[in-house]
């Protein structure tokens, strides 16, 4: 339950590891797929349907805010406070993503960080909402 202090695993104790290592290693795929030099290679692939830079933001930043709160649940930290500095860390993350792209003959553009602050908040209210759903239940072992 958020902004209690209780310490229930929120997601099958079984997926802790598993959420912890997708987690870590969705973080180097998407530091390698934001400093990337040439992300029109990658976004040609796509024809005329490829989605716009800031909606990549959103999705690519709401996937890393659901896997790391749903790894906080999963290890049995979900209170407020812990959410709340997960969030904050991932938007320094992002902030911190954004501002090492010209190194890598990348834009840093602060509206980039904006999409990514969204999608962090999507993807952790989607785990909060499904937590939620569950009745605040402890899943089965």
């Amino acid at each position: 339950m958020i902004g209690t202090r209780h310490t229930t695993a929120f997601i099958s104790r079984r997926l802790q590891r598993p959420l912890a290592l997708a987690t870590a290693c969705y973080v180097v795929v998407l530091v390698a797929a934001t400093h990337y030099p040439r992300p029109q290679e990658i976004l040609e692939r796509f024809g005329g349907n490829a989605p716009t830079d800031k909606t990549m933001h959103v999705v690519a930043y709401g996937v890393l805010g659901l896997l790391a709160a749903a790894t906080l649940a999963a290890w049995g930290h979900w209170r407020l406070r812990n959410v709340f500095l997960v969030m904050v860390a991932l938007a320094l993350f992002g902030a911190l993503d954004e501002a090492t792209q010209p190194f890598f003959d990348r834009l840093a553009d602060p509206l980039d960080w904006v999409g990514d602050c969204v999608g962090i908040v999507g993807g952790v209210l989607a785990v909060a909402v499904w937590i939620a759903a569950r009745g605040w239940s402890r899943p089965t072992e």
